[in-house]
């Protein structure tokens, strides 16, 4: 792939995506398989290339802002390409020659009822329906000037054989189906493919998906006890914090409302390579407003946690009895909001470890935890703190 100022590299997904000449392509991969890179790239070598209007889409519109788009932007402005006065921020559009991105959620389909594309993004399919697939479809119908054909791109994690992809699609005509797995992508460091592979020694399916790219069906989810909602109900009893540190893993912090007894729970940062002080900088951006409110974060990094308190925060270290906090979370119905699209994507595969016999253990799998751990902390400990300060009102004659 070339631009007028640089040579790009693309991996072997791009080579066969460019190649399929099917109307609909679907992308399916294990964890870090680099599919959605490829497919990022793809359209933007069709921007430069052809005359083309390019739709990416997301069920929710923050999932989109926190993915696809950055990606598409930051490739853009990595290869030079990228104009701020070509990007309109208010009708999330990007303006590139005779080309355009845009950018839209597909909460509601009416969306885009009077719009034509020649390529279409359905990116982390498996979060839309059949339907939506097949609205999508008639808006393949923008006039093609110099490309191939139009067609619709699908790109998903085979998370859950049942799914409407598998049973519908896969039996369909006109279709390319791409699979990839961890061996596709040549950055990924080494230290996450060991965790990736670790994967086999106790939970086959988890390995069947992450690692090699197969459909899957897991009967060992830990949450199900879970609802999803628009937003946060106003005027909660309650607001605080979960906090889960990293840095080549995610760091990940979760907002968690109490209102009627019930926990509401928002992610607000899923973000991996960020210091100390680049996460306390995030912190002021985030918690503006409610700086006093107080945030449980992981035990285990005591020094991150006096850093973040010096600067100002409400912090502490949390309650870290895995078991114990599980069941607590499980004790009670909870409530996500829609536009927490990675902590969806970890709960729908958050499941216990089980032995060589198959047998499930009470030990969850270590592998895309990073936002149900920090919802851990922050409700294990503050349903513990309540329950102790009830007690201590009670006074017995």
């Amino acid at each position: 792939m070339t631009s007028k100022t640089k040579i790009i590299k693309v991996n072997k997904i791009f080579q066969k995506t460019f190649k399929a000449d099917t109307t609909t392509v679907i992308n399916v991969g294990g964890a870090r398989s680099g599919k959605s890179y490829a497919m990022a790239q793809l359209l933007i070598y069709k921007a430069v290339n052809e005359i083309c209007q390019i739709a990416i889409t997301r069920k929710t519109m923050p999932a989109l802002k926190m993915t696809a788009m950055r990606l598409i932007l930051n490739l853009l402005k990595d290869y030079n390409l990228f104009a701020p006065a070509c990007f309109n921020k208010t009708e999330n559009t990007y303006k590139m020659g005779c080309s355009n991105f845009q950018f839209f959620s597909l909460d509601n389909p009416e969306k885009i009822k009077s719009s034509e594309f020649n390529y279409i993004w359905m990116e982390e399919a498996t979060e839309f329906t059949y339907q939506d697939y097949a609205v999508l479809l008639t808006r393949l119908s923008a006039p093609i000037i110099n490309g191939k054909q139009n067609q619709i791109f699908l790109t998903l994690n085979p998370t859950d054989i049942n799914s409407w992809i598998y049973k519908k699609l896969f039996t369909q005509k006109d279709i390319t189906v791409i699979k990839s797995t961890y061996k596709d992508n040549n950055f990924l460091q080494e230290s996450y493919i060991k965790t990736l592979l670790s994967l086999k020694n106790y939970d086959k399916n988890a390995y069947q998906v992450f690692a090699l790219g197969e459909w899957g069906k897991s009967e060992k989810i830990i949450y199900k006890n879970w609802s999803l909602i628009d937003e946060i109900p106003q005027n909660p009893t309650e607001i605080f914090y979960g906090l889960d540190f990293g840095f080549n893993n995610p760091t990940a912090l979760v907002q968690i409302a109490v209102y009627d007894g019930k926990f509401y729970v928002k992610e607000n940062l899923y973000q991996s390579g960020l210091t100390n002080s680049a996460l306390i900088e995030k912190l002021k951006i985030l918690l503006k407003g409610f700086e006093e409110k107080i945030i449980y974060a992981d035990a285990a990094e005591p020094n991150r946690i006096a850093e973040i308190e010096l600067a100002g925060f409400n912090i502490k270290a949390a309650q870290k009895n895995v078991l114990n906090g599980i069941m607590s979370v499980k004790s009670d119905n909870f409530f996500i909001t829609k536009s927490s699209a990675n902590l969806i994507k970890e709960l729908q595969t958050y499941s216990w470890k089980s032995d060589s016999n198959g047998n499930i253990l009470e030990e969850p799998v270590k592998f895309n935890d990073h936002l149900v751990d920090a919802m851990r902390y922050a409700i294990y400990t503050y349903k513990n703190e309540l329950g102790q300060s009830s007690s201590a009102d009670i006074n017995f004659i």
